[in-house]
């Protein structure tokens, strides 16, 4: 039985409506495939850094020494007995010492932020021991700036030690001028030089 031409007209009617909204829509969806960047060969970015280690690796400006301070107390002064010692580490990491050229005496300025350290250090188990690198000026011959970084680091040492930390429980570092992290590129000396550095020994 053939098709009537009513039928015919309908399926025609039909299609010549859909055809155009069906092109619309395959031309949208090609544009935004367009405009959306592929994923496709781009790496796994590494995990951001925490804040606080962001800062650790920021240059601190010798002339802003009280005022990184200020900011180490209280990242100290948050630090509970049941803080992570990376927690703890990054804390300590941020004290600014402002060592006057070629001495190895610790200014007035350090010491309300290294007495904090010290009650810090005191609340953590007894079984964690820390070395203490310290930093030269780059202000003479190799082997005079490395025996001032120890002497630096020792003075931050008895420092500590006068507030009530056990030796035993600290180790001194000297850094000279060979450690990149010391200066920045084209400099003497750099804000590192203004730093100490505690690390959790094994």
């Amino acid at each position: 039985m053939a098709d009537s031409p009513s039928s015919d007209n309908g399926l025609t009617r039909f299609f010549t409506g859909v055809w155009p909204l069906l092109a619309l829509f395959v031309t949208c969806a090609v544009t935004i495939r367009a405009c959306v960047p592929s994923q496709e060969g781009i790496a796994p970015s590494a995990a951001a850094p925490s804040a606080v280690a962001a800062y650790d690796s920021a240059p601190v400006p010798a002339a802003n020494a009280a005022n990184n301070n200020s900011l180490t107390m209280a990242a100290l002064g948050a630090l509970t007995p049941d803080s992570e010692i990376a927690d703890v580490l990054a804390a300590l990491n941020r004290v600014t010492i402002a060592f006057a050229p070629t001495s190895a005496a610790v200014p007035d300025g350090a010491d309300a932020v290294l007495v904090q350290a010290a009650g810090v250090l005191q609340t953590r188990p007894q079984s964690e021991r820390f070395e203490i690198a310290a930093y030269a000026d780059d202000a003479g011959s190799p082997l005079s700036d490395l025996e001032l970084a120890r002497r630096r680091a020792q003075a931050v040492i008895d420092f500590l030690v006068n507030q009530g930390v056990p030796a035993q429980r600290l180790q001194g570092r000297g850094v000279a001028d060979e450690d990149p992290a010391a200066r920045e590129p084209g400099q003497l000396s750099g804000p590192r030089t203004q730093r100490i550095q505690f690390t959790l020994l094994p």
